[in-house]
């Protein structure tokens, strides 16, 4: 009996030792870093002495864990990944080359429509520039825990899509600009439903045609949910974010100069913290009926001149809760109720001003408020609400400078202290 353990813990022992030696082998094998270069060769090994000239090569060979970087230059080539990242070893990774700007350009490339496809799982971009594709600049489908930084997409139809179930991605400082469509997207393309999905500090600009229904952010119509932006702008397009996804939270985001609504909000449970949206054509926010009720909030936000309404309500079932945010400058009607029903409204420690004085509030384009009968109290009485509220009648008591679109606080604004 004492030989057979013997022998037996020396196997476990050359079992367990052949086992680590061979995954120290491999790892000293296997390089972590390759290199592309348009003065490279896939024929090389990838290094950065001896760089890959393609980057489908690159997304060929690389294995979970692996990155390559991308050296200074114009690649015309379509990109799609092959295989995944995973949790334990680590996302795929394409970067640029420290300090350089390599960019993907779809002019000339005959075979392709779109500059990079992720079908794969734990991919990351980061630096690179995509411009002049006839479709995407980047797509996205049936992935998952995909990361996408400090990217520039420009001159495409479309900028970054998301569709067919793509969950837990995260963009850092993305822009997208001179598109037709839109520059960001998450459809539920393919029957499933995107979700969990973050943006930081992105930006969407300059849509090509002012008469295309060419939105900036568009969370796509069906049952997506739980999306969050952080921070991000956009300006010179027709609806800044189109917001079709519940459980959605955008905190400090921006929109300005839009051809028709900064923010159009359709799902339920959509909250808006600390947002600026300002000087676009039709509305501020909108609340657009898709056949359900639902509750939008806005909390802390600054709606200054649009040029039809501050926030439209498009349906009375549908209900606003509104608390410590300054409505201004309207040129037509502050806040607008489309049905003759305020009882969908809940606010408190708001800030009133209208360009048109007779048209602060309109419920039902029947029952209208000016800015003395606000500051009397009639709206409080008919309404229950915003008991704490505040009328003023220029944007000096506000704003720095209201003109050249400083919404900054000044020193003695009516507006500090104010909210709950």
């Amino acid at each position: 009996m004492k030989i057979s353990l013997t022998f037996i813990g020396i196997v476990l022992f050359l079992l367990i030792f052949n086992f680590v030696f061979s995954n120290l082998m491999i790892s000293i094998a296997s390089p972590k870093s390759f290199y592309v270069s348009p003065q490279g060769n896939d024929a090389n090994p990838g290094t950065e002495e001896k760089p890959w000239k393609t980057i489908q090569h690159a997304a060929n060979t690389l294995q979970p864990g692996q990155t390559v970087y991308i050296r200074q230059g114009i690649y015309h080539e379509s990109v799609i990944t092959t295989q995944s990242g995973n949790e334990s070893q680590g996302p795929i990774t394409f970067a640029n080359y420290p300090g350089e700007k390599p960019i993907i350009d779809g002019d000339g490339v005959k075979d392709a429509n779109t500059g990079f496809i992720i079908n794969q799982s734990f991919i990351n971009i980061n630096g690179l520039q995509i411009k002049n594709w006839n479709d995407h600049g980047i797509w996205i489908e049936n992935a998952g825990f995909v990361e996408i930084s400090n990217c520039v997409i420009s001159h495409v139809t479309a900028g970054i899509g998301f569709v067919d179930g793509t969950h837990h991605f995260v963009l850092n400082g993305v822009e997208a600009y001179d598109f037709i469509i839109y520059g960001f997207d998450a459809s539920p393309g393919g029957e499933n439903d995107c979700h969990h999905g973050i943006f930081n500090n992105c930006l969407a600009h300059s849509g090509q045609d002012p008469d295309q229904n060419v939105d900036g952010f568009a969370l796509g119509h069906g049952t997506q949910h739980d999306f969050e932006l952080n921070h991000c702008l956009v300006y010179e397009v027709y609806d800044g974010f189109d917001i079709s996804a519940h459980n959605t939270t955008l905190n400090g985001c921006e929109a300005y100069h839009c051809w028709n609504s900064g923010f159009k909000i359709w799902q339920d449970q959509v909250k808006l913290v600390n947002c600026l949206s300002y000087r676009n054509q039709s509305a501020n926010v909108e609340l657009d009926w898709n056949g359900k009720p639902k509750t939008v909030t806005l909390q802390n936000c600054t709606l200054v001149g649009a040029d039809t309404f501050n926030i439209w309500i498009n349906n009375g079932s549908d209900s606003l809760h509104m608390y410590n945010t300054i409505l201004a400058d309207g040129k037509n009607i502050g806040l607008a109720f489309e049905d003759k029903n305020a009882t969908n409204y809940q606010g408190d420690y708001n800030i009133f001003h209208n360009s048109n004085p007779d048209r602060v509030i309109a419920v039902g384009y029947e029952d209208e408020f000016s800015i003395d009968q606000m500051r009397s109290g009639a709206w409080t009485s008919y309404s229950g609400q915003d008991q704490h509220s505040l009328v003023i009648e220029s944007l000096s008591q506000l704003f720095i400078d209201a003109s050249k679109n400083d919404f900054h606080l000044h020193s003695h604004s009516a507006a500090i202290d104010q909210g709950a």
